[in-house]
């Protein structure tokens, strides 16, 4: 009979410490899954913050697009417009047609560097005189 007592004691002190063991174990997992929980809360933030960036990016993007296409307009129609009102525009189609350095500063009053500057910028290279004085 004692050793049926000692017995039953025995198991019953391994059930009380596989209890004790799955009672600190359930514990654990549950702070595990609590952090998990709060990382998982966090990300779902995270994503919705960076999908309210998106949004706003998009809405910026539209109304840069719109201001593009409205000077891409405005361009096209200052192209189109006369070229006279610009204030070298003779003068181009002049150095555009072949005119010399010299010939820019007789007939349209303008100094060497300005008209050595508008044959480079508007003319050919083959055309540009580099005269040997000031």
């Amino acid at each position: 009979m004692s050793i049926i007592i000692a017995v039953i004691t025995g198991v019953v002190i391994v059930v009380v410490m596989v209890l004790v063991w799955l009672v600190l174990t359930h514990l654990q997992l549950k702070r595990d899954y609590q952090v998990l929980a709060d990382i998982v809360r966090d990300h779902n933030n995270d994503i919705a913050d960076l999908y309210a960036a998106v949004l706003t990016a998009d809405g910026r993007i539209a109304a840069t697009d719109e201001q593009i296409s409205v000077l891409c307009a405005k361009i096209s129609d200052y192209r189109h417009s006369e070229p006279s009102t610009h204030p070298y525009s003779l003068v181009i189609q002049k150095v555009r047609s072949g005119a010399s350095v010299s010939e820019l500063m007789q007939n349209s009053g303008l100094s060497q560097d300005e008209a050595a500057l508008l044959i480079r910028l508007h003319g050919y290279k083959a055309q540009l005189e580099v005269s040997a004085g000031p």
